[in-house]
């Protein structure tokens, strides 16, 4: 089966980078993550926007793309990028999926998105 795929927006994380090439939070506790939606250009590369600018300025970091599968828009799947730390990977998995799911129910009610976990 060929599935169409879209890019809803992107998962972003308080982040360091270590010299051993993992992705870890700064904080040693749980991840701050935080959604954004965005789109991706015609070349397959993901619309940096201005609120993922404001967030990479005070050391965010894109760490997962929230994809739709455009033959059943009920779905989406998360890619996390290489090199998380494992409590960024349990973060993601624990409040990723939640994130996406808050921001488009919120989209679909007008309301306004809270795209941050707590």
């Amino acid at each position: 089966m060929n599935e169409i795929m879209a890019t809803l927006g992107c998962i972003m994380a308080q982040v360091a980078e270590h010299e051993s090439g993992d992705i870890t939070s700064t904080t040693g506790g749980e991840a701050k993550l935080i959604f954004c939606f965005t789109s991706e250009s015609v070349g397959n590369r993901i619309i940096v926007t201005p609120q993922m600018r404001e967030l990479g300025n005070v050391g965010f970091a894109p760490i997962a793309i929230a994809r739709i599968d455009l033959s059943n828009p009920t779905r989406f799947f998360l890619w996390s990028v290489n090199g998380l730390s494992k409590s960024l990977r349990a973060s993601l998995k624990h409040e990723g999926c939640d994130l996406v799911h808050i921001a488009l129910s919120c989209l679909a009610d007008g309301q306004d998105v809270p795209t941050k976990s707590d």
